[in-house]
């Protein structure tokens, strides 16, 4: 039987991937012939399990990015396609966002060292914070000339997916 599970991280990069592009995930978990679900897969999905309990806020009922379906840049064959003809495109997979009303859900993956930058942001934010962080202590944020930085710590604060909120200022 098969013995290629996903692990929690890709999981929950799969699960906040797809909501942020408006989806909706379905995720099909096999029983063994015993009708038991394999420890495997119950270890993977309670683990994905712990990290909605702190951070579903950004998942459930939120709506898609604003920055666009995908992030990423073309392939640099431009003679390569798809099979749908389409020219290759090398997806990023560094941070996604999701949105609720007043909100932006920074989910960051691939942790950067400093700050985190981001670039084409129209808006204005009233604070950041870690959803994770019960206290809600504020990050230090730059703005101007579309452009929004925040101070991250030298580490993650979770390692399958930190949650950065941008509560933006009402216009």
């Amino acid at each position: 039987y098969d013995e290629n599970w996903k692990t929690p991280e890709d999981l929950t990069f799969k699960l906040v991937d797809i909501v942020s592009k408006g989806g909706n995930s379905l995720l099909n978990v096999g029983p063994t012939a015993e009708g038991i679900v394999p420890q495997p897969s119950q270890d993977n999905l309670r683990a994905v399990g712990r990290w909605l309990k702190v951070n579903g806020e950004s998942i459930y009922g939120a709506g898609p990015t604003p920055f666009g379906p995908e992030f990423g840049s073309p392939h640099p064959d431009t003679t390569k396609r798809d099979a749908r003809g389409n020219k290759l495109f090398d997806a990023k997979t560094e941070w996604r966002c999701t949105t609720k009303p007043g909100k932006l859900y920074l989910h960051i993956f691939k942790w950067p060292a400093g700050s985190f930058e981001l670039n084409g942001f129209n808006g204005k934010v009233a604070r950041a914070y870690f959803l994770g962080d019960p206290s809600r202590r504020p990050l230090s944020l730059k703005q101007g000339n579309g452009t929004v930085s925040v101070s991250l710590p030298p580490e993650a604060p979770d390692k399958l997916d930190s949650v950065v909120v941008f509560e933006l200022a009402s216009n």
